[in-house]
């Protein structure tokens, strides 16, 4: 059974109190109280779904009243309809800058009170449930997809936020070594338990801190208002023998771990400045034999004086196709925003033009069993069963994204002909049929093919 939404009504005058409430009660829970200060009290108690606030009240009026509200953070999303017999245009113009989501004139007709209440609950509703997928899928997009850390981008923006703040900070290049080795010798399944490993003893080890992964096997660790020097250097320490336990028995002894330091605000304040300042400590660590680490200071040797020799040319490509390359087990379709999906459309559009060939495009869309849109509250988990189909059955090739509130758009570039799209189409239907646990929820899949024919 749904929950009752609760109502509460301020107004100096009991008799629009009680009309309000003759109006309301049928369908909600109604509280009254007589002055801006009930009200504020009234919140330190019970949090509404709703407030309906007279404008013209004695002491504090409406204005001051929804003023004192919106400054206490927990009640800056409640929704604020005023209650006026007369409001000029300036006084509406300094409600809505407040934040009023309506206006009710006095007198009060009832079925305009409860249409108007209505509709803005229903709205409420709607923009909680958005912010809620957006959070989500905001969250999605700052991980790393294998190991779950935050990803570069994520964290570029979260340090640049301290640093601007002139936080204190160490900021650590993590990197492992010889871990081409252990792909190369042991398979790049053993190479992504070793990142996943090393990801939670990261978490493990510094809870507190920003962890995430740059990319290949470079992570970072940014740790604000570091210890001092001696017990900053015992916990690195300790991390690094832990890990290097770990990292020998998973790899039979070919892994180990380097650290490089650099320290905000005398080595730098922005990401990028420490982060040349670590990778150049790092590089020491590295030249001097690896599984150690090493902070950052001016007479460490610089990388520049070798970046013009054939082997750091080399290096130096290797190490951006690692960077380029998707980090962790490709598995299943690929999902994007769908700005960057319209673009690998474009460009697989593109592609295909040249070779006069075609390819499909299916709309998964999810319905009630009469074809008609899914009430909110089924919307999102079925949003979620859903995703997880897609990425279940189809290809790695194929890539996917968010079309409306209740479809997804998948590109199939491996489907060239009608037959292969129907296949694609069969197998996700079934997954989701075997995952999907309501039977509220209906899939349609609607399938087109895309003519890639250049005509003059």
């Amino acid at each position: 059974m749904d929950k009752v939404k609760t109502i509460l009504v301020v107004d100096d005058s009991k008799a629009n109190l009680m009309l309000a409430k003759q109006a309301l009660d049928e369908f909600y829970q109604v509280s009254l109280v007589t002055s801006g200060q009930m009200a504020l009290r009234f919140l330190e108690k019970r949090v509404p779904d709703l407030i309906l606030l007279d404008i013209n009240m004695p002491e504090m009026d409406g204005l001051e009243t929804l003023r004192q509200i919106r400054a206490i953070h927990d009640f800056h999303e409640i929704p604020v309809i005023f209650l006026t017999a007369k409001t000029d245009p300036e006084t509406e113009v300094e409600c809505l800058k407040l934040g009023a989501a309506d206006f009710i004139g006095k007198p009060f007709v009832p079925e305009v009170m409860r249409s108007r209440v209505a509709r803005t609950l229903e709205l409420e509703e709607f923009r909680r449930l958005a912010e809620k997928r957006a959070k989500r899928f905001e969250s999605i997009a700052s991980k790393d997809p294998m190991t779950g850390l935050w990803n570069r981008s994520y964290l570029t923006q979260k340090i640049e936020v301290s640093l601007a703040k002139g936080t204190q900070a160490a900021y650590m290049i993590v990197d492992v070594d010889h871990f081409k080795s252990v792909n190369d010798k042991l398979g790049h399944i053993v190479g992504d338990q070793v990142l996943n490993r090393l990801s939670h003893m990261m978490i493990d080890a510094f809870p507190d801190e920003i962890v995430g992964r740059l990319g290949g096997d470079e992570f970072v660790i940014f740790m604000e208002n570091p210890p001092e020097h001696d017990v900053l250097c015992a916990r690195i320490q300790a991390f690094q023998t832990a890990v290097n336990d770990e990292l020998r028995e998973v790899t039979n002894g070919i892994a180990t771990l380097s650290i490089g330091v650099a320290l905000a605000p005398q080595d730098g304040n922005n990401m990028d400045t420490l982060y040349d300042k670590a990778d150049r400590a790092l590089y020491v660590v590295k030249k001097e034999g690896r599984n150690s680490f090493r902070f950052y200071t001016s007479t460490l040797p610089s990388k520049q004086a070798k970046l013009d020799r054939p082997d750091a040319i080399e290096m130096n490509i290797r190490t951006l196709m690692q960077q380029l390359k998707e980090p962790g087990t490709i598995r299943g379709a690929f999902w994007q925003d769908y700005e960057p999906f319209l673009a690998i459309f474009r460009f697989i559009e593109r592609m295909l033009a040249r070779s006069e060939q075609t390819f499909c495009v299916m709309l998964a869309t999810l319905l009630d069993p009469e074809g008609n849109v899914l009430d909110p509250k089924l919307l999102e988990p079925a949003m979620d069963v859903l995703f997880t189909a897609i990425q279940d059955t189809l290809r790695k090739g194929d890539v996917f994204t968010k079309f409306s509130g209740s479809q997804y758009i998948i590109m199939l570039p491996s489907a060239k002909a009608e037959v292969g799209a129907n296949i694609a189409r069969d197998r996700l239907q079934r997954r989701f049929d075997a995952i999907n646990t309501n039977p509220e929820v209906v899939l349609k899949l609607d399938l087109t093919m895309m003519d890639m024919v250049e005509r003059a």
